[in-house]
């Protein structure tokens, strides 16, 4: 168990942040398609009302809750896995 599981657990950490990621981006179709008020529908009123900084500012934070999943992934990868611990 060991010797497999830090091997084992860098590509499923990886599957699960991405899987975040695009239930955190996913959100805007549900909140759209189910009217739940929240960020999602806030771009997508925004959209409809041609307001350009609300676009931006909606599209800026999506952007930033992907890329810190993903670098928050690729820590926990090398914290887990010791291989990539050291160098060569």
């Amino acid at each position: 168990m060991r010797h497999a599981l830090p091997n084992a657990a860098a590509p499923i950490i990886t599957v699960i942040a991405l899987n975040m990621a695009y239930l955190v981006v996913g959100v805007v179709v549900i909140e759209a398609v189910f009217v739940y008020p929240g960020l999602g529908q806030y771009m997508v009123d925004g959209v409809s009302k041609r307001d350009v900084p609300v676009i931006q500012a909606c599209g800026l934070t999506f952007a930033t809750v992907f890329v810190m999943l993903n670098t928050l992934a690729d820590i926990l990868v090398i914290v887990v896995n010791p291989r990539l611990r050291h160098q060569r």
